[in-house]
């Protein structure tokens, strides 16, 4: 494969729709083995999500052979870089907390329906895998391989927007696509702020241990004081109430404070690393305006899309008809 295939548009478009349809397959197949009275723990299930993820970037790398340094984003970060990145995710999760309570006008807490699945493996390995491991599989992915894709062909804020759009889409769910746009957007901005992806994959790390350590902390509590916590009824009851619009208002005070003291932990990274240029040109320079948008990318997105908002109603009518 040679240089310009490799910065051609289907290459990220195709990575995307592999990952989307091997992701499915393993739903699908986890599901109708849950449906036979198989148990799955929860760790297997986690790790082949994550791997259907990573494998096709993966076969990519292989394909492509792109410098890990230049097409990867594969850097190093100054010390002062790392220790940023984690007071980073403070502000960053106030931002994420307000879409993802904005969301639940218009859907169910994914992460509190799973909480109780999450409950049933072991504290350490679901620590492992969803807080480590998932986030360094989606970053390697999102802000390296499609990210990095995009940028070649489109320059960085289109490649940010249009990774943002794809790693919310591959959650395939509302609630999380809410925020995890938002992450997408500003994971690639802190990225081009440093001239690497590692600050993406560390504040990522920190907030997925952050409400997995919360949820086990919980329980936990729950448990000793005899109470029997079901953390998908209570988000359920909660966001049939008033009180959502009032948690809306005060996460919004909050996000706004958040995004106030995130652009200046960005900067300070930019400047820290050497590349205050950089960022600047990301919003200011006019850069290529190839096109991002190829046959796989739209087979993608169509086949999300009807999983979000098409595949329910039609199992629901296929049932009412059986």
């Amino acid at each position: 494969m040679n240089r310009k295939s490799i910065h051609s548009a289907a290459a990220p478009g195709l990575v995307f729709l592999i990952a989307m349809l091997l992701h499915l397959a393993q739903s699908l197949a986890f599901s109708l083995l849950i449906q036979k009275g198989i148990d799955v723990a929860i760790e297997i299930r986690l790790i082949f999500s994550e791997m259907t993820i990573i494998v096709p970037a993966i076969i990519y790398i292989i394909i492509a052979k792109p410098a890990f340094g230049s097409d990867l984003g594969f850097s190093k970060i100054k010390p002062g870089t790392f220790f940023m990145c984690i007071v980073l995710t403070v502000p960053v999760t106030f931002i994420a907390s307000f879409f993802n309570t904005l969301s639940q006008l218009f859907a169910s807490n994914t992460m509190a329906q799973m909480s109780d699945e999450l409950l049933t493996g072991s504290n350490l390995s679901v620590l492992i895998i969803g807080g480590l491991i998932g986030p360094l599989c989606e970053e390697f992915v999102f802000r390296s391989v499609l990210f990095y894709g995009y940028e070649k062909i489109a320059g960085p804020l289109r490649a940010a927007l249009m990774t943002a759009v794809l790693f919310a889409l591959a959650h395939m769910n509302i609630n999380q696509a809410f925020y995890t746009i938002v992450l997408g957007f500003i994971f690639a901005t802190v990225n081009k702020a440093a001239g690497s992806i590692w600050p993406s994959v560390i504040i990522h790390v920190c907030i997925n241990v952050f409400n997995i350590g919360l949820i086990m902390i919980m329980s936990f509590v729950s448990g000793r004081l005899g109470i029997t916590e079901d953390f998908a009824a209570s988000a359920e009851a909660a966001r049939q109430t008033d009180y959502m619009y009032t948690l809306i208002g005060v996460t919004l005070v909050f996000a706004i404070m958040g995004l106030l003291a995130a652009i200046p932990c960005i900067v300070f990274i930019s400047k820290h690393e050497g590349n205050l240029d950089s960022l600047r040109g990301m919003f200011t320079k006019k850069h290529g305006k190839g096109r991002m948008i190829s046959v796989p990318l739209i087979l993608a997105v169509v086949l999300v899309l009807f999983i979000m908002f098409g595949a329910k109603p039609l199992l629901q009518l296929l049932k009412g008809g059986a």
